[in-house]
């Protein structure tokens, strides 16, 4: 399907070029040219693109690829489908983290926010990891899916259980734990690029090694790989990439699910091409539901995740039904 490569690029582009035009209000497209430029004495409509809706639509960017690429590396290292980081626990113990920074009496800084929900990822990744082999065998798909899925609903039940006690910490994040762009600052902004730039550029240069990996551990051994390096490695950039991801816009679930999907039907099942495609198709999906609730009435109450839940859920359920219907 290379023939659909070049429209959805430019689709890509032209929606995150006209996305923060599109809400209450709505600019046309001379306005939104000549306010997103800075100037001494901005007007509120100035502020409005330069202060809320650039940065919003550059986050959803950077953290619908991040999510994207994390889910395609997760799916490949384990072989399994249905894996993804919000459905094994990451993304909840990524929350949980950050959740715990909040209550502390520590300042909420971007470094401190991020090394919470990398702490609490990595954490959820052991804890997930460690108990399928123990009672399914290594990596098993089904094992990794059931343990990761009550492993997720503790995380969230004791991040629940956290800010009942401290209403006022739910009061400040109750958006942010849906997985809202409402209230993302731009000083978010350039320690998330740093991030998700320098876990992409790892993530393409560890895919070789992976899809040696993917033979199989004596065979990628005796291609000069060393299989357990380079499974911690992918297993590090799979973290570094949903914590920077889920520290700044929350636990959003299906889109690594999803998007790693799409990216194979699209351009195949060569690695380098599939990161590539899910970074592109994250960061259009998460741009594109983010506007969307923009553009409904209560939009601001109403995060990017309902909607790529809408489509996320039924593709679950599909891929279910292929994986089990085709074993019987």
């Amino acid at each position: 399907m290379t023939w659909i490569n070049r429209p959805l690029y430019a689709a890509a582009v032209l929606l995150v070029l006209f996305s923060p035009a599109l809400g209450d209000p709505v600019f046309s497209l001379t306005q939104l040219w000549q306010l997103s430029v800075p100037s001494a004495s901005p007007s509120l409509e100035a502020l409005i693109l330069q202060e809320l809706r650039w940065p919003r639509t550059l986050v959803a960017v950077l953290g619908g690829a991040a999510l994207g690429c994390a889910g395609c590396l997760l799916q490949r290292l384990t072989s399994n489908q249905l894996a993804s980081p919000g459905l094994i626990g990451i993304n909840q113990g990524a929350a949980l983290g950050l959740v715990l920074l909040i209550l502390s009496p520590l300042p909420l800084s971007p470094f401190l926010s991020f090394s919470a929900a990398f702490s609490g990822a990595l954490l959820a990744m052991i804890l997930v990891f460690t108990i399928t082999r123990l009672g399914f065998g290594f990596l098993s798909p089904e094992g990794l899916l059931l343990c990761g899925a009550l492993l997720g609903s503790l995380y969230g039940a004791l991040t629940l259980a956290l800010l009942l006690i401290n209403q006022h910490a739910l009061e400040q994040i109750r958006f942010w734990l849906a997985g809202s762009l409402a209230y993302v600052e731009p000083s978010q902004l350039g320690p998330l690029a740093v991030l998700v730039v320098v876990g992409l550029a790892f993530a393409f240069l560890l895919q070789r090694r992976l899809q040696l990996l993917e033979l199989g551990s004596d065979v990628a051994h005796g291609l000069g790989t060393n299989p357990l390096l380079t499974l911690i490695q992918v297993m590090m950039v799979i973290l570094l990439l949903t914590a920077a991801a889920v520290a700044v816009i929350g636990p959003i679930l299906f889109l690594g699910l999803v998007v790693p999907h799409l990216a194979h039907h699209i351009w195949g099942d060569q690695l380098w091409r599939q990161l590539a495609g899910s970074a592109v198709l994250g960061a259009l999906l998460l741009v594109a539901a983010d506007t969307l609730v923009r553009m409904i009435p209560l939009g601001d109450q109403l995060p990017p995740s309902v909607p790529l839940a809408a489509v996320g859920v039924p593709c679950f359920i599909w891929l279910i039904m292929r994986r089990y219907g085709q074993e019987s």
